[in-house]
């Protein structure tokens, strides 16, 4: 339901992200919060946990939306609507390499922003329950919900299960955009986690079963939060 999502908007004029806010707030959502910065930005990223961003293209530097779009894709997945008045076509394509699931352009009506909210919160209802890859000359058609974490070895990655570990030749970027489930977080450089399988949490590492995997000091905030939710 919409008044259930939890929704950023990110957008350095204040009259635009406050008018952005009103027509959320009539289209029925109640949690939203504001950022007019790419710094402010990260740290309400982390505390809020948002379901859905709205994020403003060119902010204070050129590509601060871009670099908000990467940050997300690599150590927070979580999906992203650009806003834009912009139709130069070296920042168009700079930002459409960052995979966004809607782009609203500039001056917006109401009615582009309800659209786009509701094709957004139909889209997050779907969760890829399967990840297919070839495993040397198998095909591999694995339940996300079985894969304990994932890890990167130089060009490889081994996607570790309970009984068993899948090593191929990828990266963790991929495994991130393959799998499209929220579920899984970047905890470190070298691995990904699937944070229903929990166990235990300290500052320094995640318990998986038999398994302690390492997590870096600026993942733990994000990751108390996810998994307090």
């Amino acid at each position: 339901m919409l008044n259930k999502q939890k929704i950023l908007i990110v957008e350095d004029e204040a009259v635009i992200a406050e008018h952005l806010k009103i027509i959320l707030e009539n289209s029925g959502i109640e949690h939203i919060e504001l950022a007019y910065d790419k710094e402010n930005a990260l740290v309400t990223l982390s505390n809020f946990q948002p379901d859905l961003v709205l994020l403003d293209i060119h902010m204070k530097n050129e590509f601060d939306g871009i670099e908000i779009a990467e940050y997300l894709n690599l150590n927070q997945p979580t999906p992203f609507i650009f806003i834009t008045a912009h139709s130069d076509a070296t920042i168009i394509n700079k930002a459409t390499k960052t995979k966004p699931i809607a782009y609203i352009t500039k001056p917006f009506k109401q009615a582009d922003i309800y659209a786009a909210i509701n094709i957004a919160s139909h889209n997050l209802k779907k969760k890829e329950t399967t990840i297919s890859f070839k495993d040397g000359y198998d095909d591999v058609f694995l339940n996300v919900d079985s894969i304990l974490y994932v890890k990167s070895e130089k060009n490889y990655i081994d996607i570790v299960c309970l009984n068993k570990k899948h090593s191929i030749r990828n990266s963790l970027d991929w495994f991130l955009e393959k799998v499209s489930n929220s579920d899984f977080m970047r905890i470190h450089r070298s691995y990904i986690i699937n944070t229903n399988q929990i166990q235990k949490l300290s500052s320094s590492a995640v318990f998986i079963k038999d398994f302690t995997i390492p997590i870096s000091r600026k993942y733990i905030s994000s990751l108390r939060q996810k998994i307090q939710k």
